[in-house]
């Protein structure tokens, strides 16, 4: 039994580093084809910066909300509901056909959906990893990097594909 709690742990800890290399690709996804974005749409500099402060605000504001949600409700449903959300609001941020539409759907739905994935996300990992919590934590946070990387890359070939 021992053995199999013991490599739970790890499953856990792979399967929320996979959510977290998703959470952080998708943020760097959008960053590198906004200039075809920003042509599609006949965004100014101006709705360009109003879209990552709107995101930003809105992220910063549902964070406090997110770490409640954690702690009153199974962070094993709040991880799942989060990363449901997000990845729905994410495909229909493709649907946006103005300003006010790529704020909405990127700062309120997929912006809502992240912001609730950190605290529980987190939370899951110190309550399976009483004593490896370190090691866990830094290679969880490796996530990040392999999602800016590879959804950096991945995104701007893609692009550059499908400009021609």
């Amino acid at each position: 039994m021992m053995k199999e709690k013991s490599w739970m742990k790890w499953e856990v800890l792979l399967l929320l580093w996979m959510a977290y290399l998703l959470n952080q690709g998708d943020r760097q996804v959008f960053n590198t084809v906004l200039p075809s974005i920003r042509e599609a749409l006949n965004l100014t500099d101006t709705s360009v910066g109003l879209i990552a402060t709107v995101f930003n605000l809105f992220y910063a504001c549902m964070v406090p909300l997110g770490g409640w949600a954690g702690d009153r409700f199974s962070r094993k449903w709040v991880v799942t509901v989060s990363i449901l959300f997000w990845s729905v609001a994410t495909m229909f941020t493709g649907l946006a056909n103005s300003v006010f539409l790529l704020i909405i759907m990127r700062s309120v739905a997929t912006g809502g959906g992240e912001a609730f994935f950190g605290p529980a996300n987190y939370s899951l990992l110190g309550q399976y990893h009483t004593d490896t919590r370190a090691r866990a934590m830094s290679i969880h946070q490796t996530a990040y990097y392999v999602g800016v990387i590879v959804a950096g890359w991945l995104a701007g070939a893609i692009a550059d594909y499908f400009d021609r």
